[in-house]
């Protein structure tokens, strides 16, 4: 979730994706909570996630410096892990957004061909930067199943959450020989800038027929994004945009039913439902006139793409903290999307009878 300022630019922020209302000027600054709801419980696949492989690669991800404009430690170590997992035919691509931004890393773009023919493409998102405030931190996982940091910095899992879902679910498609269509994996940079990595995507870049960006709050909670705060930067303030996001995180999910969706936005909350449904979670859907993720540039260059959560809460915060539990859910919902779409491929039509 991008809520920074950029060096170059007066503050720039985007909210929280929820339904976004900026409180009254003069509002005493809220404390640094922590959302406190439980972990959530999934259905297994077979095979089931690998719990402890997935915990030692968060911990491992969330040491790597990589605030952003300076990812180039995290956008090598996701390039070693993609070339480890050895997917045959895969590219990995790193564009220049880097350099148009001023950063030093451009946004890592990774196609693996699918082994299900028909079966749609699938893009996966996940920023790399952290906010400056987790460089330096050191992970600790609590008897409680609970990841959190020495409380000197921030833990950095947004959205070092997103990337090591995507990447341990992807490890065991390749090593369960699992069917799924073609999978473009995208890790951003520059997004707690403002989606400034995001934002430098092209439309000829992106090859998929939904997009899941993998950010913020629980693995049952799907967002669609339509404004952006850069628009109106005027409105809001760190304070402010903090300030909205603890008032509105506890409004009760929209019905699909009752919002006015576009056939493509609700053909892919269809879509995420069912793989939600599949893997045991309970579908809630926020249809927000504000938000900050990498989904919008997506939406903006016609990609039909969603917001999903990653688990990560008190983001931006030394009381950030990311549950084991939640890290399973998230990536198990990763394969379950694979897996649905891999299931929703026509079956081939069988040749005609040949005359004797």
């Amino acid at each position: 979730m991008s809520i920074i300022s950029s060096p170059s630019s007066p503050l720039r922020v985007s909210s929280e994706p929820r339904r976004f209302c900026a409180p009254p000027a003069g509002t005493s600054p809220s404390p640094e909570p922590v959302d406190g709801r439980a972990p959530l419980q999934v259905q297994p696949l077979d095979p089931p996630v690998q719990r402890e492989r997935l915990t030692q690669l968060f911990l491992r991800l969330t040491q790597i410096p990589g605030a952003s404009y300076n990812e180039r430690q995290i956008a090598d170590a996701i390039k070693a892990e993609v070339t480890d997992i050895g997917f045959e035919g895969a590219t990995i691509k790193e564009d220049q957004a880097g350099q148009a931004i001023g950063g030093n890393t451009g946004n890592v773009i990774v196609d693996i061909p699918g082994n299900v023919e028909g079966a749609p493409a699938i893009i996966f998102s996940s920023h790399m930067d952290t906010v400056p405030l987790a460089v330096g931190c050191h992970p600790t996982l609590g008897d409680d199943g609970i990841i959190r940091t020495d409380g000197k910095t921030a833990l950095g899992g947004d959205n070092r959450a997103g990337c090591s879902e995507i990447l341990e679910a992807v490890r065991e498609i390749k090593e369960g020989n699992l069917p799924h269509g073609p999978l473009q994996l995208v890790f951003c940079v520059g997004e707690e800038e403002g989606l400034l990595g995001s934002e430098e995507l092209k439309a000829g870049q992106l090859h998929g027929k939904y997009a899941f960006v993998m950010d913020v709050f629980k693995a049952n909670e799907m967002y669609l994004q339509y404004g952006h705060v850069l628009e109106a930067p005027e409105q809001s303030t760190r304070d402010t945009v903090d300030r909205a996001h603890r008032q509105t995180e506890q409004l009760p999910p929209a019905n699909p039913d009752d919002s006015d969706l576009s056939p493509k936005e609700k053909e892919i909350v269809d879509f995420t439902s069912r793989a939600m449904q599949r893997v045991g979670l309970q579908p809630a859907f926020y249809d927000l006139e504000w938000g900050g993720t990498d989904a919008i540039s997506m939406r903006q260059l016609g990609i039909n793409a969603i917001s999903l959560g990653a688990g990560e809460e008190g983001e931006h915060t030394r009381k950030e903290q990311m549950a084991v539990d939640d890290l399973v859910a998230s990536t198990t919902l990763v394969r379950g999307i694979v897996e649905q779409a891999a299931q929703s491929a026509a079956p081939p039509v069988p040749a005609p009878p040949t005359r004797a």
